[in-house]
């Protein structure tokens, strides 16, 4: 607690407040809608007050609005660091003061409970330590259905606007787990089939408009519209049915086919909806979850396709478009990536390499090195801004290499092929150095936890999935797996 104290933030000026919760609600709140915005500003404005207020003389509600606004502010200046906005104060030093008032969130299974458990979630995701966040978002949906959020029997009694933010929120957490434990290769913590509520209204107080601005900032907030959470709960409901019915052990994929078809057709109706609530660049968010959705049904199927199957085109171009649109979204200044987004561009790109290096020139196109180059680009923004990610571009970079190899000199082992890619880097460049290719040598030796070899592990990792012999639909390495790779 001591060192907890010590690096605490004195709370931010109307400024940079302001800007720190625009990012939020902006970019985090218009996806996962379960905070009320009048009562983060309202929070907000009282900064300093409740500062002032020894510890002590504090209610429960009070401290848990502490943690909550805190949460905030780390979540804001880390999406303002992430875009190269910097704050005067470190998001680490905001997420200390939370801490210091945790216990008021965790006392007990309440919806405030889950509320911080979903902050915690998404603070993680865009931080350093994105371990654990599969456990911590599991705990939150668990606590969810503990408290009947996901049956409307348990509605009853309620008014309007307590039904829409409980909705609001267990839809969130829904979203939440969907992704991270799909990301992961993990199982889900819910079948759909248990799940009656309805996804939550745009508006939640009945046609009250919700007055999100502050006033002490010269610049009005936008208004949070829940039009893109809403789309993105129900394709987390399709990419739900398809981990249930594509992802399995007790299956052949060979008997899935038809599976397959049904719900690529699913996705097929959610892309065209797209076109009713949004237009112009609202499109590329969806989009690019499309495409990952798209790539996530396909992509278990590549090794038993030949390559002029249409799907197996669809999930080569899903794959591209993932890295294109990421492209899209980094010449935005305001959009700061997460470790989905990471593990989103990471595996689209690998994807790719697999195709090219299984079915070489008939795959090749100029369309497709387009997208090799903006998978390489969207990597090294993320490494440039957070270090970790450097040990999946430089290996990425690596597998880029060997791969032109094999299309120019017909080489067989991938392993091998990366293997002196390696060599050639190390001894041609130094430990610090990096070749013509991005490749860096020292990101090779050691990975951005300090462990020697970071980048290599996951190389040699990938190879023994790319090198299986043709026709053995074996599962690519999950990501997790990935990240946990221990030195040898």
């Amino acid at each position: 607690m001591e060192e907890v104290v010590a690096n605490s933030a004195e709370p931010p000026d109307d400024e940079l407040g302001c800007a720190i919760l625009n990012a939020y609600f902006n970019q985090l709140h218009a996806r996962y809608p379960f905070l009320d915005p009048d009562d983060v500003w309202r929070l907000h404005g009282k900064r300093m007050a409740l500062k002032a207020t020894h510890v002590q003389q504090l209610t429960k509600g009070e401290r848990f609005g502490i943690f909550k606004l805190y949460m905030i502010y780390a979540i804001g200046a880390v999406l303002l660091q992430l875009t190269d906005k910097h704050t005067s104060s470190p998001p680490e030093s905001y997420y200390m003061t939370a801490l210091q008032h945790i216990f008021a969130a965790r006392e007990s299974r309440t919806t405030q409970n889950i509320e911080a458990m979903g902050i915690l979630v998404l603070y993680h995701l865009r931080s350093a330590s994105s371990h654990g966040i599969w456990y911590m978002i599991g705990l939150a949906m668990r606590t969810c259905i503990d408290l009947g959020l996901h049956s409307k029997r348990n509605e009853s009694n309620l008014d309007p606007f307590a039904i829409q933010m409980r909705r609001r929120l267990f839809w969130s957490i829904y979203s939440l787990e969907r992704t991270i434990a799909i990301s992961l290769g993990r199982p889900l913590s819910i079948p759909d089939r248990q799940i009656d509520i309805e996804l939550p209204q745009e508006d939640a107080r009945g046609g009250a408009r919700e007055d999100s601005s502050s006033p002490h900032c010269s610049i009005a907030p936008r208004r949070p519209s829940l039009s893109l959470a809403i789309s993105l709960f129900e394709l987390r409901r399709i990419e739900s049915r398809i981990q249930h019915s594509i992802y399995r052990a007790d299956k052949p994929l060979t008997a899935l086919t038809a599976k397959r078809d049904r719900l690529y057709q699913d996705l097929e109706g959610w892309r065209i909806s797209l076109n009713d609530r949004f237009s112009g660049t609202e499109l590329n968010y969806p989009m690019l979850h499309y495409h990952r959705a798209v790539r996530l049904l396909v992509q278990p199927f590549l090794a038993l396709l030949p390559p002029s199957d249409p799907y197996y085109l669809i999930c080569m171009r899903a794959a591209g478009d993932i890295c294109q649109e990421h492209k899209k979204l980094h010449q935005s200044l305001d959009y700061g990536h997460s470790f989905i987004a990471v593990q989103t561009v990471f595996v689209a790109g690998i994807t790719i390499l697999y195709g090219l290096w299984t079915q070489q020139h008939a795959v090749w196109s100029v369309a497709l090195s387009n997208d090799i180059r903006a998978c390489s680009l969207v990597l090294f923004v993320m490494g440039e801004r957070a270090p970790w990610v450097r040990k999946y571009r430089d290996a990425f970079e690596l597998l880029v290499n060997a791969t032109m190899e094999k299309l120019q000199s017909g080489v067989n082992s991938l392993a091998e092929t990366a293997a002196g890619q390696m060599r050639s880097v190390v001894a041609n460049n130094g430990s610090n150095g990096s070749n013509n290719n991005g490749v860096s040598a020292e990101g090779l030796e050691r990975g951005a936890d300090g462990d020697e070899g970071g980048a290599w592990r996951v190389v040699a990792e990938l190879a023994s999935w790319i090198d299986q012999p043709e026709g053995s639909p074996v599962w690519m390495p999950d990501f997790e797996m990935l990240q946990n790779l221990s030195p040898r």
